[in-house]
């Protein structure tokens, strides 16, 4: 099958992104050609779609700016004779980018799937006015990069963790919480912790970064307050922008889409002038809101979505084929990873932090999890396996 791939490429972007890329590209069942759609003309892709039998979109032509994907949508639906497979990235409500116009999006294209990382019927639940067929293809396993090289006990590192806080606006303080509350117990447990929350990592750095622990902590992905409209992100972007921060960059102004085209160590030595300099970023002082406050005043008396809307990570799966052995938040996980079998399961109260670290502590215990999280996955989880699932649904119609 002869597709076509879109991609928003520039510099640091998320290694899932790659991973997706590259199982499209390897797959026997596709040939595949990717377009990067940074600056591409919409009349220029009228004339590309004429000749491949589907068209795929990758999240991050949507995760983080609809800026490059929206004036696609017009050759897309009047020029293609292709089916169009979406995938969405991101899917939580957001002040910087609108799930509104997402859906829109779909529905202006003429999308035949709409691919959700969620559970299904948190994706039909978002978007059921999109007009198109709502599948769930959920992250995987790329072999190739994340693969086991070290035993366990020849790691340097108990726990490592290289991540990003949650930002309050999502309404979910979970990750955070698990941080620091992992953190504070592995440090009385004398467990050798790397655990930052500002790094930029290349996939192959991250790869070699997991090597080197024998665990490390997450949860899932996403927040309670998912709908496929932006009243909420409305409400509570207009009370950011209202508190007084001085002289500051909006995210979706000119500075911003022009730092995403420079290399990584400019964009990095940017960013440490807007956290510490007299001009402040937008996102990064919203960073600097605390959970407590947007949750007295927008989330806790709301209720949540009326579906499960939490999902597994492509930083699970990442875990996974480093054997890794994670310690999580108990969670669904699409359904697809279980407690004590696949992970060590921390309760939603974090009273047992404690008792599931000297889980890990037991080498026995936290190897066997890893392997049998391995051998597992390797059988049905890879992005071979998600690459044939695209086939799979291409090929029905």
């Amino acid at each position: 099958m002869r597709i076509l791939v879109l991609a928003l490429t520039y510099p640091h972007r998320a290694s899932y992104y790659d991973d997706w890329r590259d199982a499209l590209q390897t797959s026997p069942r596709f040939n595949c050609v990717v377009q990067n759609i940074l600056g591409l003309r919409p009349s220029s892709l009228a004339t590309l779609i004429e000749d491949f039998d589907a068209i795929v979109v990758l999240h991050s032509c949507n995760s983080d700016t609809l800026e490059y994907l929206e004036p696609l949508a017009t050759p897309l639906a009047e020029r293609r004779r292709a089916q169009l497979f979406v995938f969405i990235g991101n899917e939580y409500n957001s002040p910087y980018v609108s799930m509104a116009r997402r859906i829109a999006f779909l529905r202006n294209s003429r999308a035949n799937f709409a691919a959700t990382q969620l559970l299904l019927e948190a994706g039909q639940y978002l978007y059921a006015g999109a007009g198109c067929r709502v599948v769930s293809v959920p992250h995987a396993l790329n072999p190739d990069v994340f693969a086991p090289d070290r035993p366990h006990l020849e790691r340097s590192l108990d726990i490592g963790v290289k991540g990003y806080r949650y930002p309050p606006y999502l309404g979910d303080d979970d990750r955070n919480t698990m941080l620091t509350r992992v953190l504070a117990s592995a440090r009385g447990l004398n467990l050798a912790t790397d655990i930052s929350e500002d790094a930029r990592l290349s996939r192959d750095e991250w790869a070699a970064f997991l090597g080197t622990c024998r665990g490390t902590i997450s949860t899932e992905t996403g927040s309670w307050y998912i709908a496929p409209d932006d009243a909420l992100m409305d409400d509570i972007h207009a009370y950011l922008r209202a508190k007084d921060r001085g002289l500051t960059l909006r995210n979706d102004g000119a500075l911003r889409r022009a730092v995403r085209r420079l290399p990584v160590p400019v964009k990095s030595a940017l960013w440490t002038v807007l956290k510490k300099g007299p001009v402040k970023f937008e996102m990064f002082e919203d960073f600097k809101t605390s959970f407590a406050e947007l949750d007295d005043h927008f989330f806790k008396h709301r209720a949540r979505a009326p579906v499960y809307s939490k999902a597994v990570s492509s930083r699970h799966f990442d875990a996974i084929g480093k054997k890794t052995c994670q310690i999580m938040l108990a969670g669904r996980y699409n359904d697809i990873l279980v407690p004590g079998q696949h992970y060590i399961s921390v309760k939603p109260d974090f009273n047992d932090v404690d008792h599931a670290l000297e889980q890990f502590k037991d080498p026995r215990t936290s190897s066997r999890i890893a392997d049998d999280a391995y051998d597992f996955v390797m059988q049905s989880h890879t992005y071979a396996h998600r690459a044939q699932t695209i086939y799979d649904l291409l090929a029905e119609i």
